[in-house]
């Protein structure tokens, strides 16, 4: 039972690691300020997407 959980959770994991997207740049602070970006944008290069939120 463990197992069958176990590899539901990776096959989900890996069916969303792949996800294209691409959205506005809004740190002023950013050399692509007010540019489109995303999984794309940045072919074969590593990465990291952080969705943050704060008041």
């Amino acid at each position: 039972m463990l197992f069958r959980k176990i590899l539901l959770l990776t096959t989900i994991t890996f069916s969303f690691a792949q996800y294209e997207y691409s959205l506005e740049d809004i740190n002023s602070s950013s050399n692509y300020y007010g540019e489109n970006v995303g999984t794309s944008y940045f072919p074969d290069q590593v990465t990291l997407h952080y969705f943050g939120h704060y008041n």
